[in-house]
Parts: structure tokens; C-alpha cells; sequence
């Protein structure tokens, strides 16, 4: 069909063809990728004319992952994608055009048929999770509305090595394109930033209504790192017009232009401005998206909007007492209150507390107990490995329980964590947090409400929860920011021991419930208090730190357990260790006891056996940790690292990359 700014692709021979080896290979080594196909379409196999696509077939893998293949086939099959030309440059970079280009048979059929068989593969072996409707001009939903959005999705990994080798080479046709395009309009902003998903709609009708990719609110498109422009590569062979499905492109005059999703058309267009929509389909549709980013300037922090009072605490006398003597010493920065309507004033919440020679112990006590919407039902479990004999606490009466130990005889946050849990007295809700910390006003009823929003399964089955993440910072003496983002924890990389270290990244807006997570924080979790019972931390793991996190993650996992990250944020974290000495100096490490603990670490996260013999502090049965692994995108054998869990699962678009939390 006529559409605006098509091209054909060309055919048969091209002057790459005529290169000498040697200059062949240093074209590909400045591109990255090869160009050649394989000898078999070099030596010339028939060029007879191309048949239609045939059902699904066998790729196999190269020998090296790492080269861009194309499938053998016979010549006229293999179509050298060139760059972008001038008319199809105009209509991306001029403001007043359509704002799309259509290139029909993009690959050639035998490429496309290869891709579209390696996509099927994808969906058959990779879950599929609904799609969600994100913030948009009009509405502030960030959710899954099936009447708005139909279609199942996966994102797919960053290292196109990791792809099957059709992929790879479609991937690798989209980036000239793009490449070209970055350098023929550097107005676009267009970088090497960019994200790739495979959606699937499932006939019956499904459909997404008119959209744009990227909303520009008061500019700030501009500022963040945001999807620029959007390439659509269809994977639908025999398409009929009766099964509908077409994407409709709305035309700045008011009119619209269809685009049929058959197999190997590739659309490209502007993501800030331009209007489409999927019309509804009554087949199996399948796409994949790329979409390539820019910008990413520094950025102003986004206020937070007024909130409600948060309830009236149940025990006045205890409240007031608490307020008059912590508040003029521990409250100097910004804290923006906790907005709940009609939340949990009464239930109580036990807080646990380890705390090594910390300075910051005594202020973090008093601003938990200040900042509390109901400081009586608050209750804090101690563990003081402290030099002197700190009476600073005893303002707190039978409210904060403290174990004391000599900091001679401490062997990390292991043990101490377990010593503040026999503390516990039967408190219905549990808390877990650091020395150093800042709490926003509100933060018990806040977080009782949240965590009620994640406990029951798409089923109506109860769900146990543990609200968790890497907050942002908070700075001497008392600046916390006005920063109210929530933030997720992502996978970072390996360290040198075999443990994951992970981060936690800033999302631009908060969502409407609570974020799924594919990680635990030691040093924010809240949950119901049988947490305690049920997996309750490993004493004998002695002097492990980075290590303790992986652990307790899968142990929780197992045993059931769902990590999600609130809504906004709850609490600051002191990253600094300027102010306090920490334990692991080299003169207090036991070496042979930190080693023991990291090989018990490894073994049980190793374990490559279902239903190995239950042990004390040991995996749970109700999942395995074969899906553990999965579930975080981690091969803890290889060390291998999933493009979207270093992202936690999300759309890099849904994070502020000028934010950071420091760790």
C-alpha cells in the first residue's frame, strides 16, 4: 500500500558486495556488527523469485553468539537494509509532517519468517505479564485497564547476545537506521539508549486506544531520558483485513491512516507526537517495539501535593510526652506527612533496631517515635553494641527493649538482627530497620495501608507481603529531602565473594499501588510480624554482610513471601559512614568464620536439588529456589545478570536516571 515516506529496499548486489575481505572487516569492526551473509548467499544460490513465508521452522544457533546472522537462504530472500533516506528524514525531524515512515518486506521473507518463528519461541518459553496503561495527559493511572490496553508483553534483554540470532540481526537493521537518523537530525536528541518488548494480543476483540509513546508535561520530555522515537517491526504472516488490528496513525488534520501488521513492515515514527492506536484485533497479533531514547539533563525534583492529617494517636499523654522532647532535637529538615484516609491507628508494630557504636541510634529512635501517627502502639527491639552505657533510651519506658552487647563480642548485623527479634512480644506488625534513619509523619498507619494493598493474589488468596527498598538519602544533621519518589530495588553485579550486589532506583512518578520486587533491602522491610517465626535470621552466619541481603531473600522467597516497594517514599537512610566506625575494619573481621558464612551462603543458594533436607534457617518449601532464580532474572551459577533485573523488571523510561540512591 501508499504510505508517507515509504521506500523499497533494494535487492541483489551492493557495493559492499565488491570489498575485499580485509576492507569488509574493518567496515564491520566500525559498525559492530557484520554485514556479510553467510558464503552460501555470497557464492550466489538461485535468485529465483521469493515464495511466500513457510510455517515455522528450525534456526540454529552460531557457534559465536556474538556475530549478527542472517539465515541462509537464497539471495533474493536477504535484503541489505540501508539507511534512511532524505524524504523519510524530512517526515521524522519536521514538526508540521505525519511523524511516521513504512517500510514494507524490511528484512526480505526468509529474515522475517526466521524472526518470526524466534519471537513464537520467545512467548512459548519466556511468561508474559499484562500490559499497563502508564501516565498519560489526561489520567493519572499506572495500571493494567483491559479495556484500554489489551495486549501481554516481555522485555526483552539488553545484550543482544542473548537473543536468538534473527533478533540479533533485526536489532542490528533497526540501529543503522537509527544511527543514521541520529546523525542526518541531531535536533531529535536521539542517543544509543533504547528498550525492546515483544507484546502479544490475544484476539477477542483487545485493542489500545489512541496514545502517544512519550507525554511532554511542560517540556520535561526534554530534560529526562525519554523514548524519542518508536520503531514497530510486525510479525504476522497471512494478515487478512477482517481480523482488523491495524494500527491507525491520527493525522495533525484530523484524518487517519491504517497500517496492516503483516509479517516484515517496520514503522517508525516520532514517540512525543504522534497519535495511534491498535484497533481491535480478533486474532493472535504480534509486535515488537523498539523504542530509542534521549535527552537525560538534570532535573528538578517534583513536589509532592498537600496530604490529609494523618488519624489522632490512641494514647495522648504517651504522644505528647514523646513530641515535646524529640522534636526540637531531631526534626530540622523537610517531612512531608503521609497521606491515608481512615488507616490502622491501634494495631502495633515492633521496630528492630541493630546498632554498632552509632551515633545516629538515639536521634533515629526518637524521630521513629516522633514522626508516628500513633507513637504508643510502637514498640522497638534494640540490640546496643555500644562502649559506654547509653541511659538515653530509658525516656521510652517499656516501649523500646534493649539487648546490650559489648562491641568486642559483636560478629555483624546477622546475630544483631536475630537478638532484637527475641525481643519481639507478639506485636502484629514488624518493622526492620537500620541506626541511621528518617521518617516521613504517618509512616506506621502509611505503611499498614500498603501492605494491605499487596496481600491478597490475582486468585483472592492471602499473599504474604513484605514491603522493602533501598531508600533515598538523608543528610547531617537532620536535611531530609523533599524528594517523596519511591524507589526499587534493581540487580547491580557480582562482587568478588559471588554475591549480588544490588541498587535501588528513583521512579519519575509514583504509582497508584504498591511496585512489585524482585529483591529484599535488610535495612527497610516491613511485614506482618510472623515473618518472625516462620524465617527468623541465622545467628550462626558470623561476620557476613554483603551476602545477607541474597540470603534472607531467597530463605522469605521460599517460604512464600512477596517483596513490593511502597508507593512513595517512607523513610531516609544515612549513607555516609563518616559519622560512625563500621564493623567490617580489617582488625575486626574474623576471616575463617567470614568465609565459613559465605560458603553456607553460596550452598544454599546454589542448590541445584528440590526437596533437600529441611535444616535450621534453611529454604522454605512452598517455592524453589530454581524459581528464585528465575523470578530475579539471576543465574547465581554463571553469574549471569538479566538486562531487565538490572532494571527490576521495568521499563527503564519509568526511572529518574538524574536521581540516584547512594549505597
Amino acid at each position: 500500500m501508499a504510505t508517507p515516506g515509504r521506500k523499497k529496499a533494494a535487492t541483489g548486489a551492493s557495493l559492499l558486495d565488491a570489498l575485499s575481505p580485509q576492507l569488509m572487516s574493518l567496515v564491520e569492526a566500525s559498525l559492530g556488527h557484520s554485514l556479510a551473509a553467510p558464503s552460501s548467499v555470497r557464492n550466489g544460490l538461485s535468485s529465483a523469485n521469493a515464495s511466500p513465508p513457510p510455517q515455522r521452522s528450525t534456526v540454529q544457533p552460531p557457534a559465536n553468539r556474538g556475530e549478527s546472522v542472517i539465515p541462509q537462504s537464497r539471495s533474493s530472500d536477504y535484503i541489505r537494509v540501508g539507511v534512511l533516506n532524505p524524504s523519510e528524514i524530512f517526515l521524522l525531524r519536521q514538526a508540521d509532517s505525519p511523524g511516521f515512515v513504512v517500510r514494507e518486506h524490511f528484512l526480505g521473507p526468509a529474515a522475517a519468517t526466521a524472526v518470526h518463528d524466534a519471537c513464537l519461541g520467545l512467548t512459548e518459553s519466556t511468561p508474559m505479564r499484562p500490559a499497563q496503561v502508564g501516565v498519560g495527559k489526561s489520567t493519572a493511572v499506572t495500571c493494567h485497564v483491559a479495556d484500554a490496553r489489551g495486549d501481554q508483553l516481555v522485555w526483552l534483554p539488553h545484550d543482544k547476545t542473548a537473543l536468538p540470532p534473527p533478533l540479533q540481526h533485526l536489532l542490528a537493521q533497526i540501529e543503522r537506521l537509527m544511527h543514521g537518523l541520529a546523525k542526518a537530525a541531531p535536533e531529535l536528541g536521539v542517543r544509543n539508549v533504547k528498550s525492546t518488548q515483544l507484546a502479544v494480543f490475544p484476539g477477542h476483540n483487545t485493542r489500545f486506544v489512541p496514545h502517544v509513546d512519550t507525554y511532554d508535561h511542560n517540556n520535561n520530555a526534554k530534560q529526562h531520558l525519554s523514548r524519542r522515537i518508536t520503531c514497530l517491526y510486525y510479525l504476522n504472516p497471512s494478515w487478512e483485513s477482517s481480523h482488523g488490528g491495524a494500527l491507525r496513525m491520527h493525522l495533525q488534520d484530523g484524518t487517519t491512516w491504517d497500517i496492516p501488521p503483516v509479517l516484515d513492515t517496520l514503522v517508525v515514527f516520532r514517540s512525543t507526537d504522534v497519535l495511534h492506536e491498535v484497533l481491535p484485533t480478533t486474532v493472535h497479533r504480534l509486535a515488537l517495539t523498539t523504542w530509542y531514547y534521549g535527552g537525560g539533563s538534570a532535573t528538578t525534583i517534583p513536589s509532592t501535593p498537600p496530604s490529609a492529617t494523618s488519624p489522632t494517636p490512641t494514647t495522648p499523654s504517651f504522644a505528647t510526652n514523646i513530641a515535646t522532647r524529640t522534636t526540637s532535637s531531631c526534626v530540622t529538615g523537610s517531612n512531608q506527612p503521609l497521606e491515608v484516609a481512615g488507616g490502622d491507628a491501634t494495631s502495633t508494630i515492633f521496630v528492630s533496631i541493630p546498632s554498632y557504636c552509632d551515633s545516629e541510634c538515639q536521634p533515629t529512635v526518637a524521630h521513629l517515635f516522633a514522626t508516628a501517627a500513633a507513637p504508643s502502639r510502637v514498640f522497638v527491639g534494640l540490640c546496643l553494641q555500644h562502649e559506654q552505657d547509653d541511659q538515653s533510651m530509658d525516656m521510652y519506658g517499656e516501649h523500646v527493649r534493649i539487648k546490650r552487647m559489648r562491641p568486642a563480642d559483636a560478629t555483624g548485623p546477622c546475630l544483631a538482627r536475630w537478638e532484637t527479634q527475641q525481643l519481639w512480644k507478639g506485636e502484629a506488625f514488624y518493622l526492620q530497620i537500620d541506626s541511621h534513619m528518617r521518617f516521613r509523619r504517618g509512616w506506621d498507619v502509611y505503611l499498614i495501608d500498603q501492605l494491605r494493598r499487596c496481600s491478597n493474589s490475582p486468585q483472592g488468596r492471602p499473599r504474604k507481603a513484605i514491603l522493602t527498598t533501598y531508600p533515598l538519602g538523608y543528610t547531617l544533621p537532620n536535611e531530609i529531602p523533599n524528594d517523596t519518589r519511591p524507589t526499587l530495588l534493581c540487580a547491580s553485579a557480582f562482587d568478588s565473594h559471588g554475591m549480588l550486589r544490588q541498587c535501588g532506583k528513583v521512579l519519575k512518578t509514583s504509582p497508584s499501588s504498591p511496585v512489585p520486587s524482585a529483591f529484599w533491602a535488610a535495612g527497610f522491610a516491613f511485614s506482618r510480624a510472623c515473618v518472625i517465626q516462620e524465617v527468623p535470621y541465622d545467628p550462626s552466619l558470623a561476620h557476613l554482610f554483603f551476602g545477607e541481603e541474597n540470603v534472607m531473600a531467597a530463605r522469605l522467597w521460599t517460604h512464600g513471601y512477596d517483596f513490593y516497594a511502597p508507593c512513595e517514599a517512607v523513610v531516609y537512610h544515612l549513607w555516609s559512614r563518616s559519622h560512625r566506625p563500621t564493623f567490617t575494619s580489617p582488625q575486626r573481621v574474623d576471616q575463617a568464620a567470614k568465609n565459613a558464612s559465605l560458603e553456607r551462603v553460596l550452598a544454599l543458594l546454589l542448590q541445584a536439588k528440590e526437596n533437600e533436607p529441611m535444616v535450621a534457617c534453611g529454604l522454605g518449601r512452598e517455592r524453589s529456589i530454581q524459581d528464585f532464580h528465575a523470578a530475579q532474572g539471576v543465574n547465581w551459577s554463571t553469574h549471569e545478570i538479566q538486562w531487565t533485573s538490572l532494571w527490576g523488571h521495568r521499563d527503564p523510561i519509568e526511572f529518574d536516571l538524574t536521581a540516584a540512591v547512594d549505597t
